[in-house]
């Protein structure tokens, strides 16, 4: 199965050898009528005609040949399955919660990951959930060097304000959540002020699509490859899978209230301030509850 940008390719090296066949067999003929026939110049033009008529076979072959589904429902079904086993397995393994979402999460990420290896250009790609709008946390990670965590990760554990100094986009997002994906075709466009912690980062993050989980909660996945212009907003099965992926990753986050409990299981994660806050947005919501039911 051909990749969309190599359907173009394939058909921009066409043209280009067909403009090339026939400004040669214009040029046999013309010479055959001025200067004469000779029989290597006839020879010339029908293995000429013979090549182009073969090559336009091959590539109707080619371009007309049923794509495979990227996503199948065996592929699914696997995914639904091998989902199952590992809960079974966190279950006896005695996880907590906090390791056993991110545990579920980074899974998820890692099927999607399988995929767009078959579907977008580029041959590197990241993934990541990331929660909290006042102090943003990669909370799961997975690259196709089949990495789980990325070293921002460490750093964020001691400096809650990590990705806020160092202006990471998934906080320009949280800064204003929107249900629309953003798209960052070229990160290394000086107007969009991406941020790279080196030049091996710069290498592997050349374009990025954002997407706001929960617009009340701001969580968000971001996705990104090593190639420039790997996302589109005109294509929307790809916005659609990554859709699917965050909204697959937004029920972990949400059931029994985890994004809010993050605090108690983890509060190292967070300054004391964050956690008082927290705090008083629940007794806030709880009060509003129950003046509401009388």
């Amino acid at each position: 199965m051909l990749k969309s940008i190599e359907r173009s390719t394939a058909f921009v090296l066409f043209c280009v050898f067909t403009a090339a066949c026939v400004g040669l067999e214009v040029y046999l003929c013309y010479s055959m009528i001025a200067m004469g026939f000779t029989v290597g110049k006839a020879v010339t033009g029908v293995l000429n005609l013979t090549v182009l008529y073969a090559t336009w076979k091959a590539f109707l072959t080619v371009v007309s040949r049923e794509p495979e589904d990227v996503i199948s429902f065996s592929k699914l079904d696997r995914f639904s399955s091998d989902r199952y086993r590992l809960l079974e397995k966190d279950i006896h393994a005695g996880l907590d919660d906090y390791a056993t979402r991110q545990y579920i999460l980074t899974e998820i990420l890692r099927f999607a990951e399988e995929f767009l290896h078959e579907w977008l250009p580029g041959s590197h790609f990241e993934l990541s959930i990331f929660i909290d709008r006042d102090q943003p946390l990669l909370f799961a990670h997975f690259d196709s060097n089949h990495e789980s965590t990325a070293k921002s990760m460490e750093i964020r554990e001691r400096n809650s304000h990590w990705y806020l100094e160092n202006k990471y986009e998934v906080t320009k997002l949280f800064s204003e959540p929107s249900s629309h994906p953003r798209i960052i075709y070229n990160t290394e466009d000086k107007k969009n002020s991406y941020f790279f912690s080196s030049d091996q980062r710069r290498k592997q993050l050349r374009s990025t699509m954002l997407w706001c989980i929960d617009l009340d909660a701001p969580c968000a996945i971001v996705v990104s490859s090593n190639a420039r212009n790997a996302f589109q907003e005109a294509d929307p099965e790809v916005v659609a899978f990554i859709k699917f992926i965050g909204n697959m990753s937004r029920f972990y986050l949400h059931e029994r209230g985890f994004l809010y409990r993050i605090y108690e299981l983890r509060p190292d994660l967070f300054p004391p301030e964050a956690i008082r806050s927290v705090d008083e947005r629940h007794s806030s919501s709880a009060r509003q509850s129950t003046s509401s039911r009388f």
